[in-house]
């Protein structure tokens, strides 16, 4: 499995900066919850989708051409449930993947050394059988690494002319995978419930 591009999530890193030009001082500090969306997309007439088991980890291996690490248990399962559940609030229902979901929910988290991008792309071989990644129709910002949740939603029957997935909705859970094992729950379950609240078009 390798990395084929970065793909950015860079307004975030400005706010970060600026916010915390010395570091931060405590990981729940670096708890802010970015989301954004594709304001074209028909959310309204999307009703199931399909989220894999794992969550990969965006890794030193990973950005390194090695092969796909995953977010240990028990904060995997942890960290998947929540999604589970705000999208059954929000009129959502789970399908498996070869059940023709409208769309795909790609959660990944981020301990890459760099401070520049959270950025990651590449095949999902493990999951769906080799798809090339998706593409973005809106804006996107980046943000440095403190070990975060970055979650997108791809719709597989719109893609572009190379066969790129078209990304209708992302978030980001800045710092979350830093948390000790104490405060892990806590921290994952305000911040996806978070990213929810602020993204009322998904709700049927």
């Amino acid at each position: 499995m390798k990395i084929l591009r970065i793909l950015s999530f860079a307004a975030l890193a400005v706010l970060l900066t600026q916010c915390y030009p010395e570091g931060p001082e405590y990981y729940e500090e670096l708890d802010l919850v970015y989301s954004n969306y594709d304001p074209n997309y028909g959310f309204d007439s999307k009703l199931t989708y399909a989220i894999p088991d794992k969550i990969m980890l965006v890794d030193d291996d990973l950005v390194n051409g090695g092969e796909a690490n995953f977010v240990k248990e028990p904060y995997a399962s942890q960290v998947l449930d929540k999604i589970i559940v705000n999208m059954a609030d929000n009129g959502w229902t789970k399908v498996e993947k070869d059940e023709n979901p409208d769309v795909l929910l790609a959660p990944v988290g981020v301990e890459v050394t760099t401070t520049v991008y959270y950025g990651y792309g590449g095949y999902w071989d493990w999951w769906y059988g080799g798809w090339y990644g998706w593409y973005y129709p809106y804006p996107v910002t980046t943000s440095y690494s403190t070990g975060s949740l970055i979650v997108t939603m791809v719709d597989p029957n719109d893609l572009s002319p190379d066969g790129k997935m078209r990304a209708v909705w992302g978030f980001i859970v800045n710092g979350v995978l830093s948390s000790s094992s104490a405060d892990f729950a806590n921290r994952v379950s305000k911040g996806v419930d978070q990213a929810y609240k602020q993204s009322p078009y998904l709700n049927k």
